[in-house]
């Protein structure tokens, strides 16, 4: 999984941004998810309703209709939210500019006149000025510059920490998959995810991907996960 930012001051096109962003996506057949921060309270379980009293005595609660499904949780940072859409290829953030700079994910910065312009910093992508963008250099960025988060691990096997690595991203200096995270293998040991250097890493993809891929219903995987609990 790969993400990327969106921000700026209301107003200054960041939806439309992205909505044009995730149709080019979905033409290329990519897997995407959005995440949206409103400074809102948004309403969805209204007081008093089956699906509100569910979620004041359960972790987590579920309603489903004929044509969509949602999933109520209690208030989530950034960092909690994204490892609950590790199956999407990509992610769109928009807002979160401070968990965004925090866990050293690059954004695209969308300024209004010059309202906006004090957002930027090293790990800005690219700057949109007045809703003036092109779709293909938008998107020649997104498929370049995302990342895959690292929630800080700072394991140094790129020989950086994760913030300079980010700003190396940037800069071109180097690329996304020059970080050990990019492998396709995420291990979690009590709630930490834990670095592997790419040795490791395709040892346990290989080795896994060929046992999983011999049980009956699942053969040729392409996404796997296996939670250990009480060792």
């Amino acid at each position: 999984m790969r993400v990327i930012g969106v921000i700026g001051p209301k107003k200054s096109g960041k939806t439309t941004l992205i909505c044009d962003i995730l149709k080019r996506l979905k033409e290329m057949n990519i897997n995407v998810a959005t995440i949206k921060h409103s400074t809102h309270d948004v309403k969805v379980d209204r007081e008093g309703t089956d699906s509100y009293k569910f979620k004041q005595c359960s972790n987590v609660s579920v309603i489903a209709d004929n044509n969509k499904t949602a999933f109520f949780y209690d208030k989530m940072d950034l960092c909690d939210i994204l490892p609950k859409l590790n199956n999407n290829d990509f992610v769109i953030v928009e807002g979160f500019k401070e968990q965004l700079k925090e866990l050293n994910i690059p954004k695209i910065l969308m300024v209004k006149e010059d309202e906006g312009s004090e957002l930027w910093d090293s790990q800005t992508v690219m700057v949109i000025k007045d809703y003036n963008y092109n779709i293909d250099e938008v998107m020649e960025k997104v498929l370049e510059k995302s990342i895959v988060p690292t929630y800080n691990l700072n394991c140094g096997h790129c020989g950086y920490n994760c913030k300079i690595f980010v700003e190396k991203v940037v800069s071109g200096e180097l690329k996304w998959n020059q970080c050990v995270a990019s492998s396709g293998v995420e291990m979690v040991v009590n709630g930490k995810t834990i670095p592997m250097n790419p040795f490791v890493s395709d040892i346990i993809k290989n080795t896994l991907k060929g046992i999983v891929g011999s049980l009956k219903g699942a053969d040729n995987p392409k996404t796997i996960s296996i939670n250990i609990k009480d060792i």
